[in-house]
């Protein structure tokens, strides 16, 4: 999600600037980047964002210009599930194939997504673009068109665009002359720890790069300040009630408390369980938080509580510990269980959601065997 608010702060400086928008609609096999990922190659050939690790960026920058000249939005498909020595030879051997829509920033459709994006970004609120990929002979639809809120089409497109809304998850769907790419975009994530000590430093270091939208928040006033937490949206000073004052907390926010202060936690933590978040760690021992609870009244157990907080990394630095707790955030948003993936026995990423009976994506004329391209 930070990707995506990088491209859209580039843009928002300069919205006429010519440039090219990449973004991968569709993945086959392995990939390190999967559907979703958008990278922005500027008019000066600085780059924004990546769309996979580091094999495809530079050959769709160099060419990325010349492919779009027409101003017209082009499908590029990118193979590297080839045994042929070269592909490995430039590290492409990602064996996979990767479906990369490139378009002209400065064309009307590519401004009314950014537009779209920028507004949802904003507004926090969930959205779902449909754009065509892939269209057949005599097809009213054009590659690069965008559908998205109350344009949405009718149909099968309408449900798929509730389907992807309803499951967080983007989905290819096949329809009889085309193929659209429905993705869903959510809100850049909420994190508010309570607490700003010395050791939430790491944490806020280690979760800023994820493109967290991070509050901390404290009743002391000489720790609560921004020039503590670069990385941090807002740094909050609590009343010394111990209320939360204006932080807001809702499902979908991941709360942890760091303050090493238990009667703090004592007044803050009946608050914002009536709010259900999404996550929620306390730090300390178990029985820190059994005594807690039994304080305050509440049965632990009917809350999903992450105490202590963090994945069993080993390690006691404030530095490690901030990476336990910012892991385990991620694995609980992402539905994993954190453990070695060397011991998982299915694929690293969910498959792609296809649904439709239509035949897969074609490799069309501007299918591009890596091994080729990388000399040109």
């Amino acid at each position: 999600m930070r990707e995506l608010n990088s491209i859209l702060k580039a843009w928002r400086v300069d919205p006429a600037a010519k440039g090219v928008l990449a973004t991968v609609v569709h993945v086959e096999g392995s990939a390190y980047r999967r559907p979703g990922a958008r990278m922005l190659i500027c008019h000066d050939g600085s780059r924004i964002g990546t769309i996979s690790g580091g094999c495809l960026e530079g050959d769709v920058a160099r060419k990325a210009a010349w492919w779009t000249a027409d101003g017209k939005p082009t499908l590029r498909v990118y193979d590297t599930s080839s045994d042929e020595d070269v592909v490995w030879e430039f590290g492409l051997g990602c064996n996979g194939v990767i479906y990369v829509l490139l378009e002209p920033v400065e064309s009307a459709s590519a401004q009314a997504l950014l537009e779209f994006l920028d507004q949802g970004q904003k507004e926090r609120t969930d959205q779902v673009v449909a754009t065509i990929v892939r269209t057949l002979p005599g097809s009213t639809y054009l590659v690069g068109d965008h559908f998205f809120g109350s344009q949405l089409l009718t149909g099968e497109l309408r449900a798929a665009a509730d389907k992807a809304m309803e499951t967080r998850r983007s989905l290819l769907l096949h329809l009889q002359d085309a193929d659209v790419f429905v993705e869903f975009i959510a809100p850049p994530q909420k994190l508010v720890i309570f607490g700003a000590g010395h050791d939430v430093v790491p944490v806020v270091a280690a979760a800023a790069p994820l493109g967290w939208e991070i509050t901390v928040a404290d009743v002391r006033s000489g720790y609560a300040k921004a020039d503590r937490f670069p990385g941090a949206a807002r740094v909050a000073l609590l009343p010394p009630s111990g209320c939360l004052g204006d932080v807001n907390v809702d499902s979908d926010t991941a709360v942890v408390f760091i303050t090493h202060n238990y009667n703090l936690d004592a007044k803050l933590l009946p608050q914002v369980l009536p709010h259900k978040p999404c996550y929620l760690g306390l730090l300390g021992p178990k029985r820190r938080t059994t005594k807690l609870f039994a304080e305050i009244g509440l049965d632990p157990a009917l809350y999903d509580l992450h105490a202590p907080a963090g994945l069993d990394v080993g390690g006691d630095s404030p530095e490690a510990i901030a990476l336990s707790i910012v892991s385990e955030i991620q694995s609980h948003l992402s539905g994993r269980a954190g453990g070695s993936l060397r011991w998982r026995s299915g694929p690293i990423h969910a498959p792609v959601n296809e649904v439709g009976q239509a035949a897969k994506l074609e490799k069309l004329e501007s299918t591009l065997v890596l091994c080729e391209t990388t000399h040109g």
